[in-house]
């Protein structure tokens, strides 16, 4: 499997796939009238994450590109920490790090020196930053203002999914579609793009601590410093 580069993490790590429980209903026939709807749909992930400080789990990624039969997939375990940002590191196919905050992006290879974007040079950096970062979060205030909104939800099942189509043409470039799913956690977000390819990216073994990010959870988030 090709490492991807630093900027197409820009498109890669928003993007989750339809797992085994998921809604068989199209959220984009069911509109959202606004956000008091929206947040009455996710009360009970919200309920879990308004508190949470630190967020730990473990992701399969799997990109499908158009023009390659097969799936690109990797495995790995992320940290996401609502005050400092998002990182991934990938354990398999190969080694690879990288840390989304709102200094930029960074990627770092089998421990080697990091690559960089930064968000003073690419403002979009910041921008797709704090998009993730509501979509993960479940932020429906922010949701509410930058996407236009969808959804359904199987109340016998205990599911819900919903769905984004971006109003500022600065996230419709990145991606036309976004659907986040899950029960109790998000479980599932897929992007789709202009061009028709998804990053698929399942979550599991989410775990949610109140407590404020340590020395060590802090020393993560160091790679994208200058």
């Amino acid at each position: 499997m090709k490492r991807p580069a630093v900027w197409s993490w820009l498109w890669a790590l928003l993007v989750l796939p339809c797992g085994p429980g998921a809604l068989a209903a199209d959220p984009f026939a069911h509109p959202v009238t606004g956000e008091a709807a929206l947040r009455s749909m996710l009360s009970r992930p919200a309920s879990k994450l308004r508190n949470a400080k630190v967020l730990t789990g473990q992701f399969r990624h799997s990109r499908q590109l158009r023009e390659i039969p097969k799936p690109l997939i990797a495995h790995g375990d992320f940290t996401l920490v609502g005050e400092l940002g998002v990182l991934w590191h990938t354990r398999q196919p190969f080694d690879s790090v990288v840390v989304l905050t709102d200094a930029g992006l960074a990627q770092s290879d089998d421990g080697r020196p990091p690559q960089r974007i930064s968000a003073d040079g690419q403002p979009a950096v910041r921008l797709l930053k704090n998009i993730f970062m509501a979509l993960f979060s479940l932020d429906t205030h922010r949701l509410a203002r930058e996407f236009e909104l969808f959804g359904v939800e199987d109340k016998k099942e205990n599911r819900w999914i919903i769905g984004l189509r971006p109003r500022a043409r600065a996230i419709a470039g990145v991606f036309n579609e976004a659907t986040v799913a899950g029960a109790d956690d998000v479980e599932q977000i897929v992007l789709t793009d202009a061009h028709g390819d998804r990053t698929v990216i399942d979550l599991t073994g989410i775990t949610y601590s109140s407590d404020p990010p340590g020395a060590d959870v802090r020393a993560l988030f160091a790679l994208p410093r200058p």
